[in-house]
Formats: structure tokens, C-alpha cells, sequence
């Protein structure tokens, strides 16, 4: 009987605990669940309603070295005010005086008097306020005219110049080459002189030695009679 009773709680201890595992098993899938938050699409910023142009241009251009063009630079309505601008490429002259420069204008009209010739390639990056960026490039060509000094232009002076003796390259060559010519000469004539010094001085060593006596045979020794 009391094994009976015994095997009988046994088995409430068992249903009791897979019970309580199941219940701890959904509990944990519902946390888990709960935990995962559904995935939203990203929002997509329409180009409308935030991007923006910027667009620059030169007038006069070309301009000659020395004169004054307008830089035009402005900005659609797309972007927030105010614009920081970066300016790269600029003709000397030109550049802007502080990099990057911030304006609040839609519309900017700037003089400016390159000082050297050439083709510059002005580059310009822009950023609105609302950190939205725009770029854009236009070439200004500086020609080389009256309007101002393109080069050696560090000082000033008067004085009387005259057209100094100027000799011909043709002349400078003609010297050159007979001074080449000369030297040759003078050295070959040198060594033919030293050849000839060479020669004599053995010549004159064999006839000397012709010259010389026949040395006389030492007298034969006889013995004592």
C-alpha cells in the first residue's frame, strides 16, 4: 500500500516538472519573440527635395593678363543655405582669399584680375547646410596681352642700352673647330719631334759602338821551358 502511494507521487513529482518545462520552454520562445523587432525599410531621401546644382562661369573669358573678369557662381534652390565652397585650379589672381569660404547667397558675383597666362581648370565643391555636396568645373583661359606684366615683373628701372658685338654661331663654330685642328696639330708635331729625338739617339749608340777598336786577344800563356 505504501508503495503504491509512493509510485503515485513519484509520477504527480514528474507531470508536475514537465509541466513546469514546458511552461518555461513557451515563456522563453514568446521572450525571444518579443525581443525581435520587425525590420522597417529604410527611408529613401527623395533627390527633390534635398539635392541641389551649383554652377560657375567667367565673364570676360578669355581674358588677357592683367584685366579684370566676373566670376559668377550660383546655387539652385534645392540646396539649404548658407554654402560652404571649396575652390581648386584657380589662375593666380583669382583665388579665393580664405579655404573654404561660406556664403548665404543663392547668387555670388566676384571680381577678380589674373595676374598669369595659361588655361586653368577651376574646380568647385559646395556643401549646403544640410550637409548635401555639389561639384563643378569650368576652364578660364588667360591670354597674354597689354592689360598687365606676365612675367619678370619684380622691379622697375631706366637706362640707356646699346646693341653690344654679337658673334655669328657660324663664326663661334669655324674658331672652335681651328683651335681643335691647332691643338691636334701641336700634339702630333710634338710626338713626331720625340719619335725623331728616339731614333737619332739610338742611331748615334750603334755607330758609336761600330766606332770603338777591336778589343786584342790577351797573349796565350806558354810553360816554362
Amino acid at each position: 500500500m505504501f508503495g503504491t502511494a509512493d509510485e503515485r507521487a513519484r509520477r504527480h513529482r514528474s507531470v508536475l516538472a514537465a509541466v513546469l518545462i514546458v511552461l518555461l520552454l513557451v515563456g522563453s520562445a514568446f521572450g525571444i519573440l518579443g525581443s525581435i523587432t520587425p525590420t522597417k525599410a529604410p527611408s529613401i531621401r527623395l533627390a527633390a527635395e534635398g539635392t541641389f546644382t551649383v554652377s560657375l562661369s567667367f565673364s570676360p573669358n578669355p581674358v588677357p593678363a592683367g584685366t579684370q573678369t566676373q566670376i559668377s557662381l550660383s546655387f539652385t534652390s534645392g540646396g539649404s543655405s548658407p554654402f560652404t565652397v571649396w575652390v581648386n585650379g584657380s589662375a593666380p589672381g583669382c583665388a579665393p582669399p580664405t579655404q573654404p569660404f561660406t556664403t548665404p547667397n543663392y547668387t555670388n558675383n566676384f571680381p577678380c584680375t589674373p595676374s598669369s597666362s595659361g588655361s586653368y581648370n577651376v574646380h568647385l565643391d559646395a556643401i549646403d547646410s544640410s550637409g548635401y555636396k555639389a561639384s563643378t568645373s569650368n576652364t578660364l583661359t588667360v591670354s597674354t596681352g597689354g592689360g598687365g606684366c606676365t612675367s619678370n615683373c619684380g622691379g622697375s628701372g631706366s637706362g640707356n642700352s646699346t646693341g653690344g658685338f654679337a658673334i655669328p654661331d657660324s663664326l663661334v663654330a669655324t674658331m672652335f673647330m681651328f683651335v681643335m685642328i691647332f691643338f691636334a696639330g701641336l700634339f702630333a708635331l710634338a710626338g713626331g719631334v720625340i719619335a725623331m729625338a728616339v731614333l737619332i739617339s739610338r742611331r748615334l749608340r750603334q755607330l758609336t759602338e761600330a766606332m770603338k777598336p777591336p778589343e786584342q786577344a790577351p797573349p796565350e800563356s806558354k810553360p816554362p821551358s
